[in-house]
């Protein structure tokens, strides 16, 4: 009998205009199955957002990889919550990238579980603003501070 192995992918996209949201995701994988998750999201003025993923790798060689590339702009609030729990030889990755404008907050905030010796697990998060440097090169080739700001957070968003 041949095994066919899932593969779902979501993209969840949020870019302003959604006042306050928790987007919250639960998943169990079994034996073979991969779940792929992007996030895009953008906040500003008083916007708030959370996401929660819960990913349990139950099945042998599953994968989970949960990424999230976010800009918080003006006084708004982001929060990214994943959960990736090992209970057998598999990998889970979740890595969260955010941009900070403004006088936003932004919160990332990892659980790895493993519950295996083959579990292989692994977080990375980065927080900051926009490098000066990277402004003063758009701005060098004629582009206002917005406009280089602009560029710089929709190519990140991509």
């Amino acid at each position: 009998m041949k095994k066919i192995y899932m593969t779902p992918e979501m993209e969840m996209v949020q870019i302003k205009g959604v006042d306050s949201t928790v987007r919250t995701n639960v998943a169990e994988l079994a034996d073979g199955a991969t779940l792929l998750i992007h996030e895009a999201l953008m906040t500003h003025g008083n916007q708030k957002a959370t996401s929660e993923y819960t990913v349990a790798l139950k099945g042998k060689d599953s994968s989970a990889d949960v990424v999230s590339r976010s800009v918080a702009k003006d006084d708004s609030e982001q929060i990214f919550e994943v959960a990736i729990e090992g209970d057998n030889a598999c990998n889970g990755h979740a890595a969260c990238d955010a941009i900070i404008m403004g006088n936003a907050h932004v919160v990332a905030i990892p659980r790895l579980d493993a519950k295996n010796v083959d579990a292989a697990l692994i977080h990375e998060a980065a927080i900051g603003k926009i490098a000066g440097d990277q402004l003063i090169k758009l701005m060098s080739l004629g582009l206002t501070e917005e406009e280089a700001e602009e560029q710089i957070v929709a190519g990140f968003l991509r």
